[in-house]
């Protein structure tokens, strides 16, 4: 089948290498099936996006007018549990009366600086406090301040016994925080505004 002379076999086998190198090229880079395949895709792709924004009918819209309605009664909402100005005399006076109406101790209660929330729409004020009583009470009086009338946040720090009373009840001195909000002052630009 191969011809006799050497230089006409090296030409045959160079021109089955040729097509061979060719077939490989057109199979592997050069297919336009690929590209039919990749614009196919494209169009399945984009045509499913068109659907789905065609899909939101009325009942979405609705959903979406409810959804919106809701976010601002819960706005409306926080906005009525966080005062406009800082009540460090109030709270401490609350604080105060519940730590007496328990029979609690307030060892320490100190307020720091308000400082501006991440989010820009509220500013915290943290506080310091310690009480010294039975352990229940404790317990008590933050599941009050927990439900004042404003949001506030307890956190407990540190709960060590402390000494024994009269009575032979073991008492507790507890380290905890407490965390206010309050909403900046009307003349602060608001996080849309910046």
């Amino acid at each position: 089948m191969l011809p006799r002379d050497p230089r006409a076999q090296y030409r045959v086998l160079g021109l089955v290498l040729l097509l061979g190198c060719g077939t490989a090229f057109q199979l592997r880079f050069w297919n336009p099936r690929k590209a039919e395949l990749a614009a196919l895709a494209e169009r399945v792709e984009r045509a499913e996006r068109v659907n789905a924004i065609a899909e939101l009918g009325d009942g979405t819209l609705d959903a979406m007018r409810e959804d919106l309605a809701l976010g601002e009664r819960q706005l409306a909402e926080l906005q009525r549990l966080v005062p406009r100005e800082g009540e460090v005399e109030a709270i401490y006076e609350a604080i105060a009366a519940e730590t007496q109406s328990l029979g609690l101790e307030l060892v320490h209660a100190l307020p720091a600086d308000p400082v501006v929330d991440s989010t820009g729409y509220f500013v915290r004020q943290q506080w310091a406090l310690q009480v010294e009583g039975a352990y229940h009470d404790v317990g008590t009086l933050l599941t009050r301040i927990a439900g004042f009338a404003r949001l506030v946040r307890p956190e407990v720090d540190e709960i060590v016994p402390s000494r024994i009373a009269d009575s032979g009840r073991q008492l507790v001195h507890v380290r905890f925080s407490l965390e206010t909000f309050v909403l900046p002052p009307e003349d602060t630009p608001s996080p849309e505004a910046r």
